[in-house]
């Protein structure tokens, strides 16, 4: 952490930052990236992890601020910051909710793309925390990799560019309105080609939610022809395939009860395949400040959809046998646990290790080896439940866990498990390779308070199934 400290150890740079006052993101500056953290460490950690990253040939610049008072004061000064990892608990448990109504409502920005950590891991806020403080992301400070830290940015910064599109599209369009009203007609010829040049599917509809104007993008997308769609509403054309937010959106946009509508919804693309947008809408306006129509914009976001799902997999699965790692397993058993101390419900472990695994190992090589601990892991599945959760802790140890489960349901699936990995047949040159398992089993008592304290219970169990003689089942009572 020397290294990442050192990058905000003194006050100089914070204040050299202040200096620049407002400006725009000029074209090759690096993205502007605000940490509001009250953690020395945590700028120190995300100044590192950003050092390599670039997107659209543009490096990232974090600035710090340690409270919110102090991120406040940078923002007031300045527009150029498009992203800001927001640390909840500073001054007090709220500065960082607080800072966020702030930005919002006082300084009007809401093109801040506001991304909340906490380091409280499993404690993310409610919906109705993001819907009103109108935040953006959620992650928690122990899962943000580096993959996920950047594509949690990649995606802020897409919404943040697309939502200054329409800003400046609104912007131009509203101008040419009010200072050239005699040229209208050449305004709207002037804008329904800026819109088709644009490279996201873009459209606008009238007040009665019927479609004026879609350009090129969007023809493509649902594969229409220029004036296909032209005076029908969604609802029309869309059918079934009408996303359920379209027509609310539509309808608090125009009433005024919201000024841009953000949302992902799924829908089929001209050749049936479901695609993921992330949808913008806003209030297309007149001379006046009723609405003459709404803009919406669509970002195709399906590929970052498949990414975030194949980082989760990844951070969650055991490469080798597909289940549960360590980590998303200890996850899962924690939030068991609590529920099961909640409403007092029973809860089982089991800890079970593959018998003389090294043998294995040493007397037909590693793939072999490999090749016992999958077919041990499927035998397993196959004999659990939809609840029933199990992990790899490492090597050839693998833990069960066992939602509302008594002592005489564990045992008996554990006799299952037995049963199930004693039948495993390893085709070799020379024969067959059979294998076993060594199990023990302990469930919630009432002095545990903690999963680990049920898990150890059961992992020396298992050491004494395995001084018993292996492939066997041992009982801790507790």
């Amino acid at each position: 952490m020397a290294e990442g400290s050192a990058l905000f150890g003194g006050g100089d740079k914070r204040r050299l930052s202040l200096k620049r006052g407002r400006s725009s993101v000029a074209e090759g500056d690096p993205w502007h990236v605000l940490v509001v953290d009250d953690d020395p460490q945590v700028h120190g950690m995300t100044q590192v992890l950003l050092r390599d990253f670039q997107f659209q040939g543009r490096g990232f610049h974090p600035i710090s601020a340690f409270s919110a008072a102090e991120a406040r004061t940078i923002l007031e000064s300045r527009d150029d910051i498009p992203v800001m990892l927001l640390d909840v608990v500073m001054e007090n448990d709220h500065a960082g909710l607080s800072l966020a109504r702030i930005i919002r409502q006082d300084l009007g920005n809401h093109r801040l793309r506001i991304i909340l950590r906490t380091g409280q891991p499993g404690e993310a806020p409610e919906r109705e925390v993001m819907l009103d403080y109108d935040i953006n992301d959620y992650r928690s400070k122990t899962e943000l990799t580096a993959q996920k830290l950047f594509t949690a940015l990649v995606g802020a910064l897409r919404s943040w560019i697309d939502i200054t599109t329409i800003e400046r599209l609104n912007a131009t369009l509203e101008a040419r309105v009010v200072e050239r009203t005699r040229e209208l007609a050449d305004a709207q010829a002037f804008s329904a080609r800026l819109v088709e040049l644009l490279p996201n599917p873009v459209w606008v509809k009238d007040l009665a939610g019927r479609y004026r104007l879609y350009n090129k993008s969007f023809r493509e997308f649902f594969g229409i022809g220029e004036t296909t769609w032209l005076g029908h509403s969604s609802q029309d054309v869309l059918g079934r395939n009408l996303p359920a937010e379209e027509l609310d959106s539509d309808g608090r946009v125009l009433d005024g009860s919201s000024r841009r509508e953000e949302f992902e919804t799924q829908i089929p693309d001209c050749h049936g395949q479901s695609r993921t947008l992330l949808v913008t809408k806003a209030a297309l306006p007149a001379e006046g400040v009723v609405p003459n129509g709404i803009i919406g914009l669509a970002v195709d976001i399906s590929d970052r959809k498949g990414l975030e799902r194949e980082l989760r997999r990844l951070a969650t699965t055991d490469s080798l046998t597909g289940a549960p790692n360590r980590r998303h397993f200890t996850s899962m058993a924690h939030q068991e646990m609590e529920r099961a101390l909640r409403y007092d419900l029973p809860l089982a472990a089991i800890m079970l290790d593959v018998d003389h695994f090294k043998k294995v190992n040493d007397t037909w090589g590693h793939s072999i080896g490999d090749e016992v601990l999958k077919a041990v892991t499927q035998s397993m599945l196959g004999q659990l439940r939809e609840v029933d959760v199990l992990g790899r802790m490492g090597g050839e140890e693998f833990a069960v866990l066992l939602p509302q489960t008594g002592l005489e349901g564990a045992c008996q699936l554990a006799e299952r498990l037995r049963n199930a990995v004693a039948a495993i047949r390893l085709p070799l040159a020379e024969g067959v390779l059979k294998t076993s398992i060594s199990l023990g089993v302990a469930c919630r008592g009432g002095g545990d308070t903690h999963f680990d304290h049920v898990l150890g219970r059961a992992d020396r169990a298992m050491y004494r199934a395995k001084d018993c003689g292996r492939d066997r089942i041992e009982v801790d009572n507790g």
